[in-house]
């Protein structure tokens, strides 16, 4: 930049001061200028470098978005395909729908025709229903009352079943009360038995010794009175000899006496029958 172009007026030693001053400071307005108009610059720069970050991100998820779009396009198109797959099917199946119709209208009209028939046929048995209710009226009624008397019949086979059984367990008790007393008096008429047994045994016991005493009080006298036994001396041995077998004999038979004859089933019933 030359001097004239910067405006410098010249002096006796350079260059006047206000004009250098006024130089700097439009120089320095201008450089502010200029530092302001790059910070700027700068910020825009910032800012660009920022929105092209976020196109760039903005591109990408449009990418991912076109990338899903294409997958669900395509799984579309798979089910598109699947639908008319089904489509036809349906299509066949309301084909066959329409023939199993047709047969089964068909089907209707035959029953139809049966059905009037029936309802011809069932004119005729309508007149004979009022008879048919009115016998099972009475029918009804005959069962009801049948039902009743049933029900008396069993209540009362069911009093006279418990009277029965009140009465037979009632026997049963007596019955065994009467078994218990015989067994009873057979303990006691066995233990008087055993007791005249005993007594009966001690008796002929006492009674043996007296005679073997006897006998031989006798046999000492007749061996010192007589050298030789004479017949007639010998008749009152026999005696003697009856006189000690009749005791044995005695003995033996005694202990039978108390004992009783065990009566029968036939005689205790009979005797339980008499006590009742």
């Amino acid at each position: 930049m030359s001097q004239s172009e910067m405006g410098f007026r010249t002096a006796p030693f350079g260059f006047r001061r206000e004009d250098v001053l006024d130089f700097i400071e439009v120089e320095a307005d201008r450089r502010s200028a200029l530092e302001e108009k790059l910070n700027k610059a700068e910020q825009e720069r910032a800012r660009i470098l920022q929105e092209k970050d976020e196109a760039d991100r903005a591109a990408q998820a449009l990418i991912a978005d076109r990338d899903r779009m294409l997958q669900e396009e395509q799984a579309k198109e798979q089910t598109i395909v699947s639908l008319k797959a089904q489509v036809r099917q349906a299509q066949d199946e309301a084909e066959q729908a329409k023939q199993e119709i047709q047969t089964l209208k068909s089907r209707l009209e035959e029953a139809q025709s049966a059905l009037d028939h029936v309802r011809a046929d069932n004119a005729e048995l309508i007149s004979k229903c009022a008879e048919y209710d009115e016998a099972r009226a009475r029918l009804a009624e005959i069962e009801l009352c049948a039902h009743g008397r049933a029900e008396e019949i069993q209540q009362r086979a069911e009093h006279d079943a418990c009277s029965l059984v009140g009465e037979a367990e009632q026997m049963a008790e007596r019955l065994l009360a009467a078994i218990e007393h015989t067994k009873e008096s057979y303990r006691q008429a066995l233990a008087a038995a055993e007791r005249e047994n005993a007594k009966a045994n001690a008796q002929a016991a006492e009674a043996l010794t007296q005679l073997d005493e006897i006998m031989t009080g006798l046999r000492g006298r007749m061996s010192g009175t007589a050298p030789e036994p004479k017949p007639q001396a010998a008749k009152p041995e026999k005696p003697v000899h009856k006189t000690e077998a009749k005791p044995v004999v005695h003995t033996e038979e005694k202990p039978a006496c108390p004992m009783r004859e065990k009566p029968t089933l036939a005689q205790l019933l009979g005797a339980l029958r008499g006590n009742k």
